[in-house]
């Protein structure tokens, strides 16, 4: 099954060989994978590969004069990419949030571009593994390698932004729901990469959705490794788009509530009441 599962992930990659990536495997190649998957990313979204361009931007209604709070170091390696960070930033800004949730904290970049373009009396919670984690069944070696890099709360203290958020550590595959059903507005889910853990936290930002908001994915898109990923957002019986040039999926709060069971949706349909959270 390994062996299988590793040639399928081969083929993938030899997809986007060309004469570039033959120099840049001679003389770079720490940066071959990173170059193969971006050029298999565009060749997919021109083509019309995958899930369908949409930017949800659009139905935002912005205008000239609205403006996007960003770090000027967010780039640290792993995590998202500029034009992920400004799309992120301005469906913040413009859908201005009562409560954002977050799965997947990494350094807290993402995090911090949530709190400096939503209100001050929006309530922020990421999600991430236990500082001690050690033992990671079914993580891809990628994402184990980002667990062991991470410093959760180390650049949140440093800009002020201490106050600002919720940090909650807590396995994804763990982490009840509940306190958090029916009030989300806006969810970013990017955990561990493997399938498994994609459907489980999808399913849970589901439950925790309002019914106005959108919900993000991070590193749709990808080969290899990644692809069970994007199949299975492919696949999902809902309208799921992607944001052009990115690595970003989404969908509307909506749509993701389809997923969950037919009680949760009648609650969802009740005036829009957003609870405050019980500490967690």
């Amino acid at each position: 099954m390994r062996i299988s599962q590793h040639f399928r992930e081969a083929v993938e990659a030899s997809k986007g060989v060309n004469l570039c990536s033959l120099h840049l495997a001679a003389r770079k190649p720490s940066l071959l994978r990173s170059y193969v998957s971006s050029c298999l990313r565009k060749y997919d979204e021109l083509m019309g590969n995958g899930l369908p361009g949409k930017n949800p931007i659009s139905d935002l209604a912005p205008t000239d004069l609205d403006t996007l709070t960003i770090p000027a170091r967010f780039q640290t390696g792993g995590g998202t990419d500029p034009r992920e960070i400004l799309s992120l930033a301005a469906v913040t800004k413009l859908l201005q949030p009562k409560r954002i949730f977050e799965i997947g904290t990494y350094n807290g970049r993402t995090t911090a571009v949530f709190i400096l373009n939503s209100s001050p009396d929006c309530e922020l919670f990421t999600l991430d593994l236990p500082p001690q984690a050690d033992s990671l069944p079914g993580y891809l070696p990628t994402d184990i390698g980002l667990v062991q890099d991470r410093n959760p709360e180390g650049y949140l203290k440093r800009a002020g932004l201490a106050q600002r958020y919720r940090q909650i550590y807590c396995d994804s595959m763990t982490f009840d729901p509940e306190p958090f059903r029916d009030s989300v507005e806006l969810g970013f889910i990017d955990g561990a990469h493997a399938e498994k853990f994609v459907r489980n936290d999808t399913m849970k930002m589901a439950v925790m959705m309002s019914r106005r908001g959108y919900v993000f994915w991070h590193d749709y898109g990808g080969r290899g490794s990644f692809r069970p990923l994007a199949k299975y957002l492919e696949t999902l019986p809902i309208a799921i788009y992607r944001v052009p040039a990115t690595s970003l999926a989404w969908t509307t709060a909506a749509e993701i509530k389809k997923l969950v069971a037919p009680e949760q949706l009648a609650r969802a349909e009740e005036p829009d009441q957003i609870p405050r959270a019980r500490a967690v």
